[in-house]
Formats: C-alpha cells, sequence, structure tokens
C-alpha cells in the first residue's frame, strides 16, 4: 500500500476520533514560540514510553549507559517479554527502539531512589511523583507505567525544549548520545528524532482506555522544531493509541516542516 493511500485511509479514521478521544497536536520552536497547537494540551497523563527521553539523559549522564552497544544485558528469563524482541540481550540502541521496559527498571534501580527523583526535580517533569502505584512502594521500577508520574503535552515541549537548548543539568555526552539513540528516518531533509509511548486505565465503567504519545524534535538548518502528538482515548480501541499519536503527527508535520524552510 503507497503512502499517500495509507494516509488517506487514515484520515477517513480520523473524522471519528473527536468522539474517541481527546487529542494534542503541538509544535514549537526552540525558543518556546508556538508553531501550531490544536486540541487539548494542558491535562497530565502518564509518560509511559516517552519517559525514556529523560531515562537516557540520566543514565548518560550516570554512566549506567556507555554507548549505543553498551551495556548490552541479556535478559533473565522473568520479566516480561511483551515482544519477542524484549527476550534477548538488550543495548541502549535497542532498548529505546523496541521500548523494553525491563531495561529501563534496571537503569532506575542503579540509579535508587534519592539520585531518580533529584534528576526528576532538576528536569521539572511533569508532577514530579515517582511514588508508585499506591500501597506497593514500586515507584522506582513502575511509577512511569500508568501510574504515579503524569506530564501534560505543554510540559513534554517544555521538557524537550529544554534539552535541544542543552538547559538541563546533564553532561554533553548524555545528549549527544540520546539524541544518537533517538534519530529516525529523515524527512524532507529534516533530521528527525522522536519516541513513542502507550499506557492503559480503567474507566469507571472498567473499561482498558489508553494514553498515546509520539513526541521528539526535528531540525534543519540550525533551525529546530519540538513536537508532541498525544492522544488520550474516551473509549475502548483496539489500535495501539501510540500509533495512532504517530500517525496524526505523519499526516500533520510535513505540511509544517515544509513551512517552516521558506
Amino acid at each position: 500500500m503507497s503512502r499517500s493511500l495509507s494516509l488517506a485511509l487514515f484520515c477517513i479514521s480520523l473524522s471519528a476520533l473527536p468522539a474517541q478521544a481527546t487529542s494534542c497536536f503541538l509544535v514549537q520552536d526552540s525558543q518556546g514560540k508556538t508553531v501550531s497547537r490544536q486540541g487539548e494540551c494542558s491535562t497530565r497523563m502518564s509518560p509511559a514510553s516517552t519517559f525514556k527521553i529523560p531515562l537516557s539523559l540520566m543514565g548518560y549522564d550516570s554512566g549506567f549507559l556507555r554507548t549505543a552497544t553498551l551495556p548490552a544485558l541479556p535478559y533473565n528469563g522473568k520479566d516480561e517479554a511483551f515482544l519477542p524482541q524484549w527476550a534477548q540481550t538488550t543495548t541502549p540502541a535497542h532498548w529505546m527502539r523496541y521500548s523494553v521496559v525491563w531495561y529501563s527498571q534496571r537503569l532506575t534501580q542503579s540509579l535508587g531512589m534519592d539520585k531518580f527523583q533529584r534528576y526528576v526535580d532538576a528536569f521539572a517533569y511533569g508532577n514530579r511523583d515517582l511514588s508508585g502505584n499506591m500501597g506497593k512502594h514500586d515507584g522506582l521500577t513502575q511509577s512511569w507505567l500508568g501510574s504515579s508520574l503524569a506530564i501534560s503535552p505543554d510540559e513534554q515541549a517544555a521538557f524537550l525544549t529544554r534539552l535541544v537548548r542543552h538547559e538541563l543539568p546533564v553532561s554533553d555526552e548524555a545528549y549527544r548520545c540520546t539524541r544518537d539513540i533517538l534519530r529516525l528516518p529523515d524527512m524532507d531533509g529534516w533530521q528527525i528524532y522522536g519516541k513513542t509511548g502507550n499506557a492503559s486505565r480503567r474507566s469507571a465503567r472498567g473499561e482498558k482506555l489508553q494514553t498515546g504519545w509520539f513526541v521528539g524534535w526535528a531540525s534543519k538548518g540550525g533551525r529546530t522544531l519540538v513536537f508532541v502528538s498525544n492522544l488520550h482515548d474516551e473509549t475502548p480501541n483496539t489500535t495501539f493509541a501510540s500509533q495512532r499519536a504517530r500517525a496524526i503527527w505523519l499526516e500533520k508535520l510535513p505540511a509544517i516542516l515544509q513551512h517552516a524552510t521558506h
């Protein structure tokens, strides 16, 4: 199926989106000036795997992560393997590409709660709440996974803006290595860096609902644009919300990038 046909079919599906999900599509320049803002962008929700972006900065800054290929940690056979790619030896690049949860947990365990909290506070990341699930004392390994930590699209954009401006208290190496493992295929000469995230929650009726993210930045010729695409389902949907958020980004961003070039 061609890319244009895929987008056309997805655009048809988007026509029903407002009744099914709350959405936000936000683009800012590196000075924080809004380029595009559509939908509800102020509500906090779980960052899910987009939290791997700050985790990468923490990991490289602390020395737990060393390169795109080190450390290569073996799968222990006990941790959840939601995807086949989780049940194998994992490097930082593989971790980011396949959102390997247990690798994130090894990283946070290496930090310990005190240092983990200091990083989150220094990053001013969302509500900064690392307490985890009520009564389980699991914040070190679960707080960003549909649990206590929450961030709004507006706050995601603010965090990413500080990242691209190198205003976070981490080493230059942490910035460089994080950028390297977030790199995606270029788009019209723009270098794209980004991460998806998907979380689930229960509605008042017990239905499983999803939150989906695609966040990152695009750079070309000295100009950088930060982007946040977010969906917060109000009714059940069998397609991953992160995939839908990324598809919305794929539909909307090219025109914005083309306009930004001129």
